[in-house]
């Protein structure tokens, strides 16, 4: 199958700061990815688990069902169990990064270290290699 007639990778973006919602889509379009966003956890739910995304950016303090949850709920359904993930948090300690990554996550980000070219290279490399943690 060529460039032409390939399917585009459908990105899943949860987070419930608009702005930021609004610059890793814009950036990740600008890569040709097909964007899909949710400003909760449980929009966000949802839309993976019937939306099928090729990778997922998950923010973690978010009201009602925060991104620990998600990701929790993600692994345990059998059409997400391997769904790669990259946590996009304010959160940056250990016991945080840890805690992301044990319930399953690909990746841990902080935020503040982030820009949108940055993400939109993780996305990149995390689909190179699903399985690499860090």
């Amino acid at each position: 199958m060529d460039n032409e007639t390939k399917k585009p990778i459908r990105v899943l973006v949860v987070d419930d700061e608009p702005a930021l919602l609004d610059i890793y889509t814009t950036k990740l379009k600008m890569e040709h990815y097909d964007v899909l966003t949710a400003s909760d956890g449980l929009s966000g739910l949802e839309l993976a688990l019937h939306e099928s995304p090729d990778i997922m950016l998950l923010d973690v303090l978010m009201p009602g069902k925060d991104g620990f949850d998600v990701l929790r709920d993600l692994r345990s359904a059998p059409q997400t169990k391997d769904l790669p993930v990259i946590i996009l948090s304010n959160l940056g300690q250990e016991y945080e990064v840890r805690r992301g990554l044990s319930l399953g996550a690909n990746r841990f980000l902080t935020k503040a270290d982030l820009t949108p070219a940055r993400v939109a290279q993780a996305v990149k490399e995390t689909l190179e290699s699903p399985k690499a943690k860090g």
